[in-house]
């Protein structure tokens, strides 16, 4: 980014607010020697070293070139060799790597060297410092100097030190401007290889030969390591007049330093400083970030990658300033030998520390790697040191102020620079939300701490009756402190909208109960806020149950709150409910079904079926038949549905017309549908009636005869009747008509004969009966009579005497009737009886003639002659050797088969097997089967004739 010119002083700056966290302590005397001649100073925490004190060490560098390490609780020495020839420069201590880099001198405007030392356990008691590497700082000349602008050559000092953490980086900056490199110095301390110091040469990052002749000196006086984006490692770059970025690895590493603002700082006023990137006011899931600070007469300037990046005003001309964690002591000049000491809390923005000091020396802070702050101010003959109060001291000071706010960011700054201290435990008073079995806690114990603190200030603005101010506090608690903490105290009328502001930010972060959902609508329903009511059942991001906002909004009265989130949520039947129960809007809810799945649809309908037909019959109607018949494989089963229209059977009628002229209805629904609307129609359209019973739809025949039986409908029976065969029922239909004067219902009855006679042949004996009833219909058809009885005696239906006896059961039929018939009769009887006789006779003589040829045959004396001229099977003459069978016939023996076929006659064998399968298969003949045989057949003396033919009942008899 450009430079940018340094901002003129106002004369309004803020007030900080200024606190006492600090108590002095003054420094032993007997630890005032290790101080004497004392040029630099820097802290080594206690995870860099097995010091004695949990508080680490001091390393202490003098005018003289020697370097001391003394316990920093007792202050006595433990270490101390001489570092360099000359003079100390300037000391640093990397925790990581537990070593000590400092820059001297070796003789008296001689160049300055860079030197690394780990301190190891000696023999004795105390340490030893071994040197591990060193660097030499050559100085560059313009090529230009001869008489030179400088005026002599003098080395240039080094005025600022940078140690990156883990020796990644070692910066050095010179008073003419140089700034000096070394990269990756921990790779060196660990290599196995090295046994002596190991030199190792500096990249000159920013060179003064380079700068233009009209620029003139431009010391170097403060150093940062910073971290940039992908990668880089950006290195800024402070002068009396300017900040640099230089680029020391990743892209640009290789160019020139560039200016990224106008302002500088004059020497030991830049630090290194650990920013916050977000306020902690608010919340701690902040990150801290490498920055540089820059101390001027009216403010100090933290300066980012990308040039300035924020500011406070302090004003005063600064001689030093130090970082201490979140912490800024900055030491201010003066004219007399007493100095003013400011400690600025970066984080929360305020003067932990404000005192005026003698004769100062040296000011040394604690690592950040330490839990206690201290600084060490060295003064002449002595020091103090200044111990930071515990966090909890601070925040009962500020609770004490009333200073709740102040407090905050407090407890995120510990928290955060601090993750592995322990925060103060919250007080009984916390009304901490308890856990449930198995559930962990998602807020940090800083995130707690600091609700309490807000508790606490919500108390305090409770108690001084701003509401509303309290609130804003309360609602920051969510998550830590039991909503009914809250409730409670905001359950009066008066303060219903503040606890409606809690409910609703306690809904939206996820954290409301049932409970809380219920009082919430209450309060809603209690203010007569349906805006609000509307937004809160409208949200998208608010999470609630959904069934208890729906009864609360319909006790309360809210139906339309209540349908809507019944509808989004897809609770339909209690939609439909809602609409037709509590808002009568029968429209609304066939609206809503129309949307649904056909089974969906179906199944909600029934429910509500009766309040929607009895409120909007036509439009239910509609519903149902597109239902049934867009998607009829989709929707329920109708039988289910028919009960509903009891009410409204006009409706269900029009309903079955619709849906089985569209020809959509299951199968297995067709029976129920028909027989209803057979029914419906029976009531109010029989011709609509007869056409259902004419035709071949799958009615139900029993039901529809029963239903025009009920009815009285003749035409319906009459086509039942022919649907399911019942001829008996049709006759007996026409005959009772006709007992009843019905024109043509004695026609009918000849009609009905002709069409069902030939199947059901009892019909004539009815008909008969029927014509014989009256001498009027008798000699209405005399003529069919007659053609009936002919009938009958053409296919032997009747004997007979049993016509005799029908027609002569009255005096109806005269006797003329019958003679024509009884003369036919008698004259084929005695047809037949005498064509039996000669039946019987020519058997008699076929049977002696049996007779006679078994006594020959049996006969022991009678010659048998065989007169046969030639063989029955090649029918050429006859000649020897021959072979005669008792039958008389004769055959050639050649001719005659081998085995035991030669023992029959071959012309009589197939006659002769047909005997023997008939008398095989009368001997099988069970009485069972006889009987069969007898209720089968039309007359049983022709079957019991046959058998006796057979011989079949004889051997039955002699078995």
């Amino acid at each position: 980014m450009p430079p940018r010119d340094a901002p003129a002083a106002s004369s309004a700056l803020p007030t900080w607010r200024a606190f006492a966290f600090f108590d002095p302590q003054d420094l032993p005397s007997e630890g005032a020697p290790g101080f004497a001649r004392a040029c630099a100073l820097a802290h080594m925490p206690s995870c860099a070293g097995a010091w004695a004190s949990p508080r680490g060490a001091l390393v202490v560098g003098t005018d003289d070139g020697r370097m001391r390490v003394l316990e920093a609780g007792s202050y006595v020495e433990t270490a101390a060799w001489q570092a360099f020839e000359y003079s100390v420069a300037h000391v640093k201590v990397d925790a990581e790597q537990r070593v000590i880099v400092a820059v001297g001198c070796d003789a008296a405007g001689g160049p300055s060297v860079l030197r690394v030392w780990r301190l190891e356990p000696a023999m004795a008691a105390g340490w030893a410092s071994k040197l591990l590497v060193f660097v030499r700082l050559a100085h560059a000349t313009r090529a230009s100097e001869g008489s030179g602008r400088t005026g002599t050559s003098k080395p240039p000092g080094v005025t600022a030190l940078e140690v990156a953490p883990g020796l990644r980086w070692i910066a050095v900056g010179r008073d003419d401007g140089a700034v000096h490199v070394v990269r990756d110095v921990a790779t060196l301390l660990h290599a196995p290889s090295h046994t002596e110091p190991v030199q190792v040469r500096a990249k000159m990052v920013r060179d003064p030969t380079q700068l233009e002749d009209g620029d003139g000196p431009d010391t170097v006086t403060g150093l940062v390591v910073c971290e940039g984006r992908s990668g880089t490692v950006p290195l800024l770059i402070a002068t009396v007049s300017r900040v640099l970025r230089c680029t020391l690895a990743g892209s640009g590493g290789s160019s020139a330093p560039t200016p990224i603002d106008t302002i500088g700082c004059a020497l030991h006023c830049a630090v290194r400083f650990r920013v916050c990137e977000q306020e902690l006011s608010e919340q701690a899931g902040t990150s801290l970030a490498t920055k540089m600070v820059l101390a001027r007469d009216e403010a100090l300037y933290v300066i980012g990658t990308d040039g300035r990046e924020a500011s406070v005003a302090l004003e005063g001309a600064k001689a030093s300033m130090h970082g201490l964690r979140g912490e800024l002591v900055v030491v201010f000049t003066a004219a007399t030998s007493t100095q003013r000491v400011v400690v600025f809390d970066l984080d929360s923005k305020c003067i932990t520390h404000a005192h005026e000091y003698a004769d100062l020396q040296l000011v040394c802070t604690s690592d950040e790697h330490e839990p206690d702050e201290r600084v060490w101010l060295v003064q002449q003959g002595g020091g103090l040191v200044l111990h930071e109060k515990p966090l909890l001291a601070k925040l009962e000071h500020l609770f004490r102020s009333h200073l709740y706010r102040q407090a905050v960011p407090f407890v995120y700054s510990r928290a955060m620079r601090c993750p592995h201290g322990r925060l103060p435990a919250l007080p009984p008073s916390a009304a901490i939300v308890p856990l449930r079995p198995h559930e962990r806690r998602a807020e940090s114990p800083a995130d707690m701490l600091v609700a309490d603190v807000y508790r606490r200030y919500g108390e305090h603005l409770y108690a001084r009756g701003d509401y509303a101010g309290a609130m804003q506090q309360f609602v920051k608690t969510i998550g830590v402190v039991s909503p009914s903490f809250v409730i409670r105290l905001f359950l009066d009328a008066q303060r219903l909208p503040y606890l409606t502001q809690y409910l609703e930010v306690l809904h939206k972060r996820g954290r409301a109960q049932a409970d809380h959902t219920t009082l919430l609508l209450n309060c809603y329903t209690k203010l007569r806020d349906m805006d609000a009511l509307d937004a809160f059942v409208r949200a998208d991001d608010v999470p609630f149950d959904v069934p208890l906002a729906i009864d609360v909004c319909r006790k309360a009265g809210c139906t339309a709150q209540a349908a809507y989130l019944a509808e989004r949520h897809g609770l339909h039947d209690t939609y439909l409910s809602l609409q037709l129960r509590d808002a009568h809007d029968a429209r609304a809810a066939l609206a809503h079904l129309a949307t649904l799945p056909p089974a969906d649809a179906t199944h909600y309908f029934a429910p509500y079926a009766h309040k929607l037909l009895d409120t909007e019959p036509d439009e239910t109607c509609d519903l149902l038949v597109r239902l049934y018949t867009q998607a009829p494989t989709e929707a329920a089963p109708l039988a289910p549905l028919l009960p509903h229209f009891a009410r409204h059977e006009r409706a269900l009628e029009s309903f079955l017309e619709r849906v089985l002229a569209h020809r959509t209805a299951r199968p297995a629904d067709l029976p129920l549908l028909y027989d209803t609307l057979l029914e419906l129609h029976m009531k109010n359209a029989p011709p609509k009636a007869l056409e259902i019973l004419s035709s071949d739809v799958p009615y139900t025949p029993t039901h529809a005869l029963m239903l025009c039986a009920n009815y009285a409908y003749s035409e319906g029976l009459l086509c039942v009747y022919e649907r399911l065969g019942m001829a008996d029922a049709i006759l007996q239909h026409w005959m009772d008509a006709s007992g009843q004067g019905t024109p043509g219902a004695s026609q009918a009855v000849l009609d009905t004969l002709a069409r069902y006679g030939p199947q059901s042949p009892h019909l004539y004996k009815t008909v008969l009966t029927f014509l014989t009833s009256s001498e009027a219909l008798l000699e209405a058809h005399r003529t069919d009579m007659e053609h009936i009885l002919a009938h009958v005696d053409a296919h032997a239906l009747l004997s007979p005497m049993e016509i005799v006896q029908l027609l002569g059961r009255n005096s109806v039929a005269p006797m003329g009737l019958l003679t024509p018939y009884l003369l036919e009769h008698a004259r084929r009887e005695r047809a037949e009886l005498e064509s039996a006789e000669k039946l019987v006779a020519s058997y008699r003589k076929e049977a002696a003639e049996k007779q006679a040829e078994l006594a020959a045959l049996s006969s022991e004396t009678e010659p048998r002659v065989f007169q046969n001229p030639e063989c029955g099977l090649c029918k050429q003459a006859l000649e020897l050797p021959a072979v005669h069978f008792m039958c008389r016939h004769s055959f050639h023996l050649r001719c005659l088969p081998e085995g035991e076929a030669a023992r029959e006659c071959p012309l009589c064998a197939r006659a002769y097997a047909t005997v023997q399968t008939l008398q095989g298969a009368s001997a099988h003949v069970t009485r069972e089967l006889v009987q069969s045989e007898l209720e089968a057949a039309d007359d049983g003396f022709d079957v019991i004739a046959d058998l006796f033919a057979k011989g079949v009942l004889s051997d039955q008899e002699r078995m």
